[in-house]
Formats: structure tokens, C-alpha cells, sequence
């Protein structure tokens, strides 16, 4: 994760406290006839290339991990490809797969955008009259400049024309709605392509569930990798199986009997003051987990499961089944009637949001193999009966390779964690606690 800021000059702005922690291996600042950049480095895809990036042609801040380039660093494949060109641009801006936020400046253009699923932030002002922009990770950084911001939106290209400063958007990838494909290969194919982009055992910790999202992910690594770093807040899990996932990962359990509530503080008012975001029941977890053991292990690379909830079922069935959903209850024959539904009240964009944030905080960066752009394609485009099922190429995937899950629903957030029910204390021999 990085933390990546542009402004005409670099005037009005008081603290960078938040936006240097997302990136911790270091802090540079350039202002020149461009502008003002401001970048904090964390590199996790090849040899580290410093930024702000200069291209043949422009200035470019880049935050997150595309896989275009294989093992090779993503900020290098993806500054070499830029010029002046604006189509050429666009152009390799719909080549990138990952989770990403960008900005790119040059004497004709500024051209800026999050991910096609919104897995990173990036917050912005503009005013045509004022010929103001000022763009950031984080939006109290804007806020000191302008008093307000807004939050790019992902699967739009925003273009910015420097002449008279005004603003248009293009959608980045248009998706292909067929729904003909009877079988679940080809989505098989590209999930273990997009977790094998995604974790690498020296620097990823995969975060563990009862749940079929966070399960999947565990799953596919454990067979592409022989192994997984993986941990676990108890609370609130199907215990059984999380019994099963945790003896078989020999997964870390992480209780979390204190919460974390100083932190929470911070975050809220260093970043976005906004209960939506932080009042929500999964903060404590995630802070637990990241703070508590991917630190301590010296980890950079957090794998959630993201988007399975919005992206692969649509809530049907969930919650008690009182969550009011773009599809109602079922996937139809003509997609295009209810696609995208995965930001109906902007739920996707608000979990990943918070993830991105609390991530960020301390320094790591969060990925998601389920937002693979390859893989929701590939999943599109399968029969609506093959969809109507809960979440039916997860199962048909746990199925394949013999792992454990439950169809209870998880996660209600209403039943307390009782540690007694577990047995499990720091003097239980057979358990790794983290401490």
C-alpha cells in the first residue's frame, strides 16, 4: 500500500501523519511546472522503483499491485507503457488487472482512477472556476487544502484537460453479459490465477473464516502453495468448521478480548470522521488481526475475501434475508437488466473502503483474488441457473479439493464470543497464539 498525493502546488497542506503510514519504506515530495506530488513507498511486486515515476512524456503516482507484469516491479511495466498519447493511456489503463489507484501528469492531461471494484482509495477536490485539483489516499489530506472531497468511483477514467480544467469520465471495462457457459473451468482457471498473482509466502497473510469467501481463498492457496500463512479471530465463527480450517492450516488464533478502540480513534479522525465507516461490527477484527499478528510477523500483503457477499451472490438469502438487493433474490436471464449490482448502496465500495483504510494504517497492503477482474468475467458469463445457487462455484471449487465448510450463514455479528465454548486458553499446548 501507498500513499499517493497531487496539487498544483503544495500549499494548505498541515499533516501528512496518515498519508506517510501507508507507506512506510519512505516519504518523497517533488513539485516542479507539473505540480506538487507527494508519494510514501510500500513495494511488493519486484526490485522497488522510486516514485513519483517519470515517464517519457509525464509525472506518475501509483498506489497498489497490478499483475500485468508478472514478477517484474508493476510501477516500472506500468510507467514504461505511459506517454503523452491520451488514447494510448486509456489503453493501458484497460490492460491493468489488480488493485490499484493512479495518477498521471502531463502538460495536456491529468488522468486519474481507482480499480474497476474500488479496492483502493482515492479521494479528490475540483473546481473548473477556481482551476483547482488536488487528488490523495486519503481524503482529511484534500480536506486541509479544500475543506471538501470526493471519492473516485471505480470503473471510471477521469480525464482532466489542463487548459480549461474540466473534468470527463470514461468507463474503464464495458463486461461482456453473455451468460452461456454451462461449466465452472474457466472460472476455476483464472480464481487460482488470480491467487497465485496475489499471495507470496514470504510477505502474504491470508485472513481465515468460517465463511465461503475467506474459505475459497485459504483453499486455493493451500493447494497452489502446499502451505498458508493464515490467521483467525474466533468470534462470531461456525466453530466446528473453523476447527477444521484452523488444524488444517495450522492457522494462528488471534482472540480479541480488549478492542482496540485508541486506534479507532485515530483512523476516524486522521482520515475520514464518518460512522458508516468505523461503527461497524468487522473494525475490531480486522485491526486485531493486522496489528496483533501480519505486524508482528514482518508481513506487508493482507488477502481478504472481498466481494463474494456483493459480487458472487448479491446478499440473496443472507442477513436473515432483510437486505433489499439490486437482483431480489435471483440472478435473471437478461443480466444486463441489474448489472452492476455489487454497489447498490454502495456496499462494496464501503467494505473495501474501511479495509483499504485500516490496512493502510498500518502499513500494509490489502488484496483481494475474489475482485479479480479476469475471474468475475469469467463468472459473468456462466448460466444464470449456475448462479442461483448460494454461491455455487465456491462449493463446487471446497468440493473439488475435499475442504471444509458449512452452509450455516456466519457472521450475523449477534451472538457474543464466549471464549468458554472454545476451551481455548494461552495454556493450551495444542493452539499457536499469537501474543
Amino acid at each position: 500500500m501507498c500513499g499517493i498525493l497531487y496539487s498544483q502546488d503544495s500549499t494548505g497542506f498541515s499533516d501528512f501523519e496518515m498519508l506517510k503510514r501507508r507507506g512506510p519504506e519512505g516519504f518523497t515530495e517533488l513539485e516542479n511546472d507539473l505540480g506538487y506530488f507527494a508519494h510514501s513507498m510500500l513495494n511488493t511486486i519486484g526490485e522497488s522503483t522510486p516514485q513519483p515515476y517519470h515517464t517519457k512524456s509525464g509525472i506518475l503516482l501509483y498506489n497498489g499491485s497490478t499483475y500485468n507484469s508478472g514478477k517484474d516491479n508493476d510501477t516500472l511495466w506500468l510507467g514504461e507503457k505511459l506517454d503523452d498519447n491520451l488514447d494510448n493511456t486509456l489503453d493501458v489503463v484497460r490492460e491493468l488487472n489488480g488493485e490499484y489507484a493512479l495518477i498521471y501528469v502531463t502538460e495536456k492531461n491529468i488522468v486519474f482512477c481507482v480499480d474497476h471494484f474500488d479496492n483502493r482509495n482515492l479521494w479528490f477536490y475540483h473546481n473548473k472556476d477556481t482551476r483547482q485539483l488536488t487528488l490523495a489516499s486519503i481524503p482529511n489530506v484534500v480536506h486541509q487544502k479544500h475543506k471538501s472531497s470526493w471519492r473516485a468511483e471505480g470503473n471510471k477514467i477521469y480525464i482532466m484537460d489542463r487548459h480549461d480544467f474540466s473534468i470527463t469520465t470514461v468507463t474503464n471495462k464495458v463486461f461482456n453479459l453473455d451468460q452461456k457457459i454451462n461449466h465452472f473451468d474457466y472460472v476455476f482457471e483464472q480464481f487460482e490465477q488470480a491467487v497465485r498473482a496475489r499471495y507470496n509466502p514470504e510477505t502474504s497473510t491470508n485472513l481465515l473464516s468460517s465463511g465461503f469467501d475467506s474459505g475459497v481463498v485459504n483453499c486455493a492457496t493451500y493447494k497452489i502453495f502446499n502451505e498458508v500463512d493464515c490467521v483467525c479471530d474466533p468470534d462470531k465463527e461456525i466453530i466446528a468448521t473453523i476447527k477444521e480450517r484452523i488444524e488444517l492450516h495450522k492457522a494462528v488464533i488471534l482472540p480479541n478480548f480488549q478492542g482496540h478502540q485508541e486506534d479507532k480513534e485515530k483512523m476516524f479522525h486522521g482520515i475520514l470522521p464518518r460512522d458508516d465507516v468505523w461503527d461497524d461490527a468487522s473494525v475490531d477484527p480486522l485491526i486485531n488481526l493486522m496489528k496483533g499478528y501480519v505486524i508482528k510477523r514482518h508481513r506487508k500483503i493482507v488477502l481478504f475475501g472481498n466481494g463474494g457477499d456483493e459480487i458472487y451472490n448479491d446478499w440473496q438469502g443472507q442477513v436473515q434475508g432483510f437486505k433489499w438487493t439490486k437482483t431480489n433474490g435471483s440472478f435473471p436471464p437478461s443480466l444486463q437488466l441489474v448489472w452492476p449490482w455489487h454497489n447498490y448502496h454502495g456496499r462494496m465500495q464501503l467494505t473495501n473502503t474501511r479495509c483499504d483504510f485500516i490496512a493502510g494504517y498500518f502499513g500494509l497492503e490489502t488484496r483481494n483474488p475474489l475482485l479479480d477482474v479476469n475471474l468475475v468475467q469469467a463468472w459473468i458469463n456462466t448460466t444464470c441457473e449456475r448462479k442461483n445457487s448460494y454461491k455455487s462455484w465456491m462449493k463446487a471449487y471446497m468440493d473439488q479439493e475435499k475442504y471444509p465448510y458449512t452452509m450455516k450463514k456466519i457472521h450475523s455479528f449477534v451472538d457474543e464470543y464466549k471464549p468458554d465454548t472454545w476451551k481455548l486458553t494461552k495454556k493450551d499446548d495444542n493452539k499457536f497464539f499469537a501474543s
